[in-house]
């Protein structure tokens, strides 16, 4: 059917067209050529990393249980000197009410 014509026929531009050395790649940073080789600092980061979403889990749990516990304690304060202030207040206005009871 088709015909191929020999390698020595063909022109040099179909040569040109066809190689992969020529063509520009598409990205635009370069590939790193010693990708095997990598610092400390990265294998102790890798060596780290594993722990750092459990650290972060049980550090913000413990964040978050100390301020429920510290608010509930100062709501619990604060009703408590409520409590003995309305007492006092109750008292005070009894006694107001004896004294000028008695005047009259």
């Amino acid at each position: 059917m088709f015909n191929r014509l020999p390698a020595s026929r063909l022109p040099p531009s179909c040569f040109l067209s066809t190689s992969f050395s020529l063509r520009r790649p598409f990205t635009t940073t370069r590939t790193k050529f010693n990708a095997k080789e990598s610092s400390s600092f990265k294998e102790g980061a890798i060596r780290y990393k594993l722990f750092v979403s459990p650290f972060a889990k049980v550090f913000l749990g413990a964040i978050f249980t100390y301020q429920v516990i510290y608010w509930t304690w100062l709501k619990l304060e604060m009703d408590e000197s409520k409590y003995t202030k309305n007492q006092e207040v109750a008292a005070l206005e009894k006694q107001a009410k004896e004294l000028t009871g008695t005047q009259k």
